[in-house]
């Protein structure tokens, strides 16, 4: 079997099928990357529209000395988008949206402890260190977890 198709049963034949064509059913993960893609996005659009701020480019001296922090927002924006993208597409994998929050968290944490550590920002950044830091292991948690298989509903006290 090669690697872009997987093979399915048809009425006793078999058909070659895209595996990156079509789109998962909705189920848990779906939801929370998307209400956390939306998330992100809105991060990346309020960097855009405030633009900088003397407090904040102490603490991403850092990744500011590469672009202006619009340019990061559009980064948490697409972020965003594709974490929403991943909720459903493709078929194939469900998981792979947790590794752009996971890793995009990890290294926004890691920019904070740096202002901090190397550029003389205040104490204060180290909250927001540990915050997106504690943020990327959560995605990263949430990623290794199984999706329900069904939900149960009570109906009058009984399941």
């Amino acid at each position: 079997m090669d690697q872009g198709r997987r093979d399915l049963e048809e009425n006793g034949s078999i058909k070659r099928v895209p595996r990156f064509w079509g789109l998962r059913p909705w189920k848990r993960h779906s939801t929370i990357l998307s209400v956390a893609g939306s998330l992100y996005a809105l991060v990346g659009v309020q960097y855009v529209i405030t633009g900088p701020s003397p407090a904040r480019d102490m603490f991403l001296a850092a990744v500011l000395q590469l672009a202006p922090i619009q340019v990061w927002g559009g980064l948490f924006a697409a972020a965003g988008l594709l974490a929403i993208i991943s909720a459903r597409w493709p078929p194939v994998t469900e998981t792979w949206g947790y590794m752009v929050l996971t890793g995009l968290s990890s290294g926004w944490g890691a920019t904070y402890l740096t202002g901090v550590i190397f550029f003389g920002a205040p104490k204060t950044g180290i909250g927001q260190a540990i915050i997106w830091g504690c943020l990327g292991f959560m995605w990263w948690g949430v990623s290794g977890l199984l999706n329900p298989d069904r939900t149960a509903v009570r109906n009058n006290g009984q399941l």
